[in-house]
């Protein structure tokens, strides 16, 4: 009679293959060097996985699902769901420290994306983080419609291709991000991006009530101060700036002042 799985052994050798399918890759790991590093034997490997391939699409399958859970947002903060009643300063600190929690996730599974992304027999999974890509750029698209409605931002402007451009700074961001070997300031990297792009999305009075709330004590409320001026600039763009101010401020439109 064969022996049951145990839960505990199945979980000690995913961690373990986890870290040698990240040191070695997927074609150069072998199934005695994730036996060895779990403590278990050959034998147990097999009575819960079929082969380390089979092993690896699973360890796959659950960090796909920690990665959707930390990049995707909940229905209840899509633009799509009705009015989403927070300042637009509200809305660019939860942008913010959304960032935070993504490039954090990253950074500290840095070795394992690596793989997936860059080689080791492991690439051919790649198309999970492209699909879910292509997801986030559609997440991005409605809120960059849903900002241009309400007079935040620009109105000649794509979404389309302003989803493309964001989602494309962000999957080279990340990509960046795990070739470093040392932590760089993962919050600054939030803060930049966030600027540049939102100085060429917003109108002029959106821009300057960012100006204000920056003059005011800071935007993200973890950044240097800054002794004078913003970032986020005041140059005109477009031809919706008249009008914008108003629309901001519109009560029961989502993003207000």
């Amino acid at each position: 009679m064969p022996r049951p799985a145990d839960r505990r052994t199945k979980i000690e050798l995913l961690r373990a293959a986890e870290a040698v399918f990240s040191e070695h890759g997927l074609a150069s790991a072998k199934v005695e060097d994730i036996t060895a590093r779990a403590g278990v034997s050959k034998g147990a490997f097999y009575l819960h996985f079929e082969s380390k391939e089979d092993c690896w699409r699973q360890i796959v399958e659950a960090f796909m699902a920690k990665l959707a859970a930390c990049v995707e947002p909940t229905l209840n903060d899509m633009p799509e769901s009705g009015p989403v009643p927070v300042t637009l300063t509200e809305r660019i600190r939860k942008w913010h420290q959304h960032d935070l929690n993504v490039l954090e996730f990253c950074w500290n599974n840095r070795a394992f994306m690596r793989t997936m992304l860059e080689g080791g027999g492991g690439s051919h999974y790649a198309y999970l983080i492209d699909e879910m890509a292509e997801r986030t750029a559609k997440v991005v698209e409605a809120w960059v419609r849903y900002g241009s409605e309400v007079g935040v931002y620009r109105r000649n402007v794509d979404p389309s291709v302003v989803a493309a451009l964001i989602s494309g700074a962000y999957d080279r961001m990340v990509r960046e991000l795990i070739k470093l070997q040392k932590r760089p300031e993962i919050a600054a990297w939030s803060r930049q991006a966030i600027d540049l792009m939102t100085c060429g999305l917003l109108t002029e009075d959106a821009r300057l009530i960012l100006d204000r709330e920056v003059k005011n004590g800071g935007l993200f409320g973890d950044e240097p101060k800054h002794s004078a001026g913003s970032s986020t600039g005041t140059n005109e763009v477009g031809r919706d700036s008249a009008s914008a101010g108003r629309s901001i401020r519109r009560a029961g439109k989502g993003i207000t002042t």
